[in-house]
């Protein structure tokens, strides 16, 4: 089962990424709201994937920038009427803790919002999913604070602006360093800009 690729954005359509790994071509599925966060054509990216196979589609791969976003897809499709592609709809439409507190609170009016969710379906979410996405809510919350007191402890802006020096622009630079210490918070500073570096870096 692949759990995580690495390799060049070779081509986007809609919300169907092809990752070049090793000269082989994966088809990988992704939420809607990823594609404004994904590097250029010809650059490297890492994403957490889920395979999923069903009868009529054989295997299926399914991308996420980050862990809690797949873990968030894991338990949708284990509603009864979510499929893979709705929960993808679902992550893509709203924030994963923004949509895990609606489910924790049991928003059924904000959940029906949602694309693809009908009264029927917003209580089932709210039901099925109320206790388990609050125990992902504080993991989360977590994460988020061990990452920024990680922060705290690198020279983030010298890292950024070592690679606006290289040619990248600050956004890239400052996405690619949240990402990777987002994924590796015990790293330190020569570790953070080498990784950054290889998200970023294009085949030239």
């Amino acid at each position: 089962m692949i759990s995580k690729l690495t390799g060049i954005l070779s081509a986007l359509e809609d919300n169907l990424a092809v990752i070049e790994v090793g000269g082989v071509g994966y088809e990988v599925r992704l939420p809607p709201s990823l594609k404004g966060q994904l590097p250029p054509l010809g650059e490297t990216l890492t994403l957490h994937i889920r395979t999923l196979f069903s009868e009529d589609e054989g295997i299926q791969l399914f991308g996420f920038l980050e862990p809690a976003q797949r873990k968030l897809f894991d338990l949708l499709i284990t509603v009864s009427g979510v499929g893979p592609r709705l929960a993808l709809n679902l992550i893509g439409a709203a924030e994963p803790e923004t949509l895990a507190r609606a489910i924790a609170r049991k928003d059924v009016r904000y959940l029906k919002s949602l694309p693809g969710v009908g009264s029927k379906l917003a209580e089932r979410l709210a039901l099925e999913l109320a206790d388990k996405v609050a125990q992902f809510a504080f993991e989360r919350q977590v994460e988020r604070l061990a990452a920024a007191t990680r922060a705290r402890s690198v020279d983030f802006d010298a890292l950024a602006e070592g690679l606006v020096q290289l040619g990248y622009t600050r956004r890239e630079a400052q996405a690619a360093l949240n990402a990777v210490l987002s994924e590796h918070p015990d790293a330190d500073e020569h570790t953070l800009m080498r990784l950054a570096l290889t998200r970023l870096s294009p085949r030239r």
